[in-house]
């Protein structure tokens, strides 16, 4: 699997909103999947990976979200690609 469709699979399946399960395009939160690709490293820990998660969702939904909410998200991106991190 590759990086892109590592970090679909968890954006996804956390689903902000529900979005997805509200019968949203499969494709919906693509775009956040490929950015996330472009920054996320191997050099990123998990609280990075979920800061940077939340700073594009503060802009996509206009709103201020804590890092925190993301950790899990975040987790399993990073022992997906990279290893325990």
């Amino acid at each position: 699997m590759n990086k892109f469709d590592v970090i679909k699979k968890y954006i996804d399946e956390f689903d902000y909103y529900g979005l997805l399960a509200s019968c949203a395009p499969n494709d919906e939160f693509d775009s956040y999947s490929h950015k996330f690709a472009d920054v996320i490293s191997e050099n990123c820990t998990v609280e990075e990976i979920a800061r940077i998660i939340a700073e594009t969702m503060d802009k996509a939904f206009a709103e201020e979200i804590n890092p925190e909410k993301f950790m899990e998200t975040a987790r399993l991106n990073r022992t997906e690609l990279y290893g325990e991190g």
